[in-house]
């Protein structure tokens, strides 16, 4: 996942001299306005737009009344801007998240001078991705006027991370689905070789996934179908399932990728008969990577679920 994981882009650009206020003399003022055009028909619901003047937090206004401007007194000479603008939706590239956050922040350097009248507008928008994954990505302009006004614009981190309960709450949901599914309709493994002829423990194969998903593919699916052979035979054995992420995102969202994919081959070896109480569970996140040398193989390889099966405690 590109370093989205989901990217977020400022743009200053300096507009047109905006004339004061017929009868202002001595002050100025500050307009803040922000232009939702990410949220609407979409999966993205705006949910605030904060605004710290020199530290202090300027009274804010409901989502839906960001775009029609509020105004503030401006005291002269230099002073900050703080502006966070907060998104909350469901993503298309998640399998499994239910609610992700995207928060923009931007620090404005203004020096506003008497009379005028600082217009500050941010617009969140959507646009084409830049890799074959991200097929759409949101964007965020941030304008200024007048120009004269705007000495400059310093960008803070941006956060993008699955919301925890929404994500927990979403791969429980779909982990447990498709056990009952599964249940249903694939009978389990059973043994049909003595146990003195078996090796002690089982050579078990990993299982690769596709980008920024915890779904297994029919290949994944048949390795699941030769590990439950084998520990059908071993009940001696209990798994350890080891979830990776590659290391293209944020470690929040790696480390959840890593825990879905891990609780979807645990729902799998369920509904093949394996008993839950012998599958442990770990997400390791992109910390274990099989490779480093940056290439598509290697981001490939590392999407994976390794199964390390060992005896089981007395």
């Amino acid at each position: 996942m590109a370093s989205f994981v989901c990217g977020l882009l400022f743009i200053l650009l300096g507009g047109a001299t905006v004339r004061a206020e017929p009868g202002a003399t001595g002050e100025a003022s500050l307009e803040l306005v922000h232009e939702d055009r990410l949220g609407p028909g979409s999966h993205w619901e705006l949910v605030s737009v904060e605004y710290l003047l020199d530290g202090r937090a300027l009274p804010s206004s409901a989502p839906s009344e960001a775009s029609s401007g509020v105004k503030h007194p401006l005291p002269l000479g230099l002073r900050w801007l703080d502006v966070s603008a907060i998104y909350v939706g469901r993503s298309s590239v998640f399998s499994y998240v239910e609610g992700y956050r995207f928060v923009m922040r931007a620090r404005v350097t203004l020096d506003a001078r008497p009379g005028d009248l600082v217009r500050i507008t941010s617009t969140a928008f959507a646009k084409d991705g830049i890799t074959v994954q991200w097929q759409q990505r949101p964007s965020f302009l941030v304008m200024g006027q007048p120009s004269e006004a705007v000495v400059g614009i310093e960008y803070g981190p941006a956060m993008n991370a699955p919301l925890p309960e929404d994500v927990a709450a979403r791969v429980v949901d779909e982990v447990l689905a498709e056990a009952r599914r599964r249940s249903a309709r694939a009978p389990a493994a059973t043994a049909s070789t003595s146990s003195d002829e078996l090796p002690v423990t089982c050579v078990l194969a990993p299982v690769f996934f596709d980008f920024f998903d915890t779904r297994i593919s029919g290949e994944g699916e048949q390795a699941l179908l030769r590990a439950a052979e084998c520990l059908q035979r071993r009940p001696h054995l209990r798994v350890r399932l080891q979830g990776h992420a590659d290391v293209m995102g944020p470690e929040s969202v790696n480390t959840s990728l890593g825990l879905g994919r891990a609780q979807s081959v645990a729902a799998m070896l369920q509904s093949m008969g394996i008993e839950g109480s012998r599958l442990y569970l770990e997400t390791r996140g992109a910390e274990l990577p099989p490779c480093d040398d940056g290439t598509a193989g290697c981001f490939a390889r590392s999407r994976r679920v390794e199964l390390v099966a060992e005896p089981t405690p007395p």
